[in-house]
């Protein structure tokens, strides 16, 4: 599904309204946090999703594996 909008401006930024069907396909609820970035000149939103525990616990280990003689460094 696509429509046809008008950018808004608010204040100094600039704005877009999206239509609620448009929303509900993107599965982006009223009042959520979204992620927006631009790939190939296209505004991308999408969803933020925070990682869950053992997505966290799995970048953690990573992270100190890759760094441990800086963190083993700076803890002295």
């Amino acid at each position: 599904m696509s429509f046809v909008t008008k950018l808004i401006r608010i204040g100094d930024a600039t704005g877009v309204i999206l239509d609620p069907a448009i929303l509900q396909q993107a599965d982006i609820e009223r009042d959520s946090e979204v992620e927006v970035s631009v790939e190939n000149n296209a505004i991308v939103i999408r969803p933020h999703r925070y990682a869950n525990d053992d997505n966290a616990r799995g970048l953690g280990r990573r992270v100190i594996r890759k760094r441990r003689r800086l963190l083993e460094r700076l803890s002295k």
